[in-house]
């Protein structure tokens, strides 16, 4: 266990050294609305399986 969890500080550590502020690529609209689309496939399988 002890190595586990030198292992991950050690992760930890590395990562937090070498971190990059993370760029958004799309916008908050162009995400809610594949969120939206998502939903809508989701309950489209939910109801299909329901049959």
């Amino acid at each position: 266990m002890k190595v586990l969890v030198t292992q991950i500080r050690e992760y930890i550590a590395h990562w937090n050294a070498t971190a990059t502020p993370f760029v958004w690529t799309a916008t908050a609209e162009e995400i809610l609305a594949k969120v939206r689309l998502v939903q809508v496939n989701v309950k489209k399988l939910v109801d299909n399986s329901a049959k």
